[in-house]
């Protein structure tokens, strides 16, 4: 059952969080936010990974912000227009996190999120093999905005028709960018034609990924938690590197 206070009462026991790690991303300090987002003292509960995933989260980060680059990767070495970036700045994680990640047909995939200095890496690992499979990234400069808040499953999700018990709404965020995030689904075709047909060229497409807690049906709960949590910490991070994406809370019941 979904707790009655809701998303505003839970985010005010954010506050708090969110302040400190503002003023440490205002003051420069990468490593206080790291400390805060560890949460060693349990002050604020935050998510923390068991012992496989963080073996897990571990071996991703190594993989992805090492110079193990497969091909079409960009060099976590160069120079961006993000923020105060500069060549031979290394990429360090923050955070990272196990996410539900609804993919471009409405399925949910078990995935690892790796929040950044730089970027927002979304890791396919296989846990049988204990290997990174494949990874996608976000730079800070890619990303058009972050929407937050309540979500309603899309009827013709696969998820919500064939994995997950019928849920009204769910909870989590949304990171939008211009660039296609995994192959056209049947929805980006038709959006796509019919843009094409208005021939509106000052109206860039627009793509998103969803993100929620990983298995929270049972614990509906968990999704507000992790998804403050990612937000004040990406909050952060914004200022961190002066980004210029949007980060804003998305309206009620907004469906895919």
């Amino acid at each position: 059952r979904r707790l009655v206070k809701g998303l505003y009462g839970m985010a005010e026991e954010f506050s708090s969080l969110e302040a400190e790690l503002l003023d440490a991303a205002r003051a420069g300090n990468e490593e206080y936010i790291v400390a805060l987002l560890k949460d060693v003292g349990k002050l604020h509960h935050l998510w923390q990974p068991n012992g496989i995933q963080r073996a897990a989260i571990d071996k991703a980060a190594q993989e992805v912000l090492g110079r193990k680059r497969e091909e079409g990767e960009v060099d976590d070495m160069r120079e961006t227009s993000v923020g105060s970036t500069k060549t031979g700045e290394r990429e360090r994680l923050l955070k990272g996190y196990m996410v539900s990640s609804v993919n471009e047909w409405g399925a949910d995939q078990t995935r690892i999120l790796l929040l950044t200095n730089q970027a927002i890496h979304r890791v396919k690992f296989d846990f049988h093999r204990d290997k990174v499979v494949k990874w996608h990234t976000d730079r800070f400069d890619e990303i058009l905005r972050v929407e937050y808040g309540n979500f309603q499953a899309a009827s013709s999700s696969l998820t919500t028709m064939f994995l997950r018990h019928e849920i009204e709404d769910q909870q989590g965020f949304r990171i939008f960018t211009v660039k296609r995030d995994g192959k056209p689904s049947i929805n980006d075709i038709v959006a796509e034609e019919r843009a094409g047909k208005a021939q509106d060229s000052l109206t860039p497409m627009e793509y998103f990924r969803e993100y929620r807690a990983l298995l929270a049906e049972s614990e509906p709960w968990k999704e507000e938690v992790f998804m403050l949590e990612f937000i004040a910490a990406l909050q952060a991070v914004k200022v961190l590197r002066k980004a210029k994406f949007e980060v804003r809370l998305a309206k009620v019941g907004q469906s895919r």
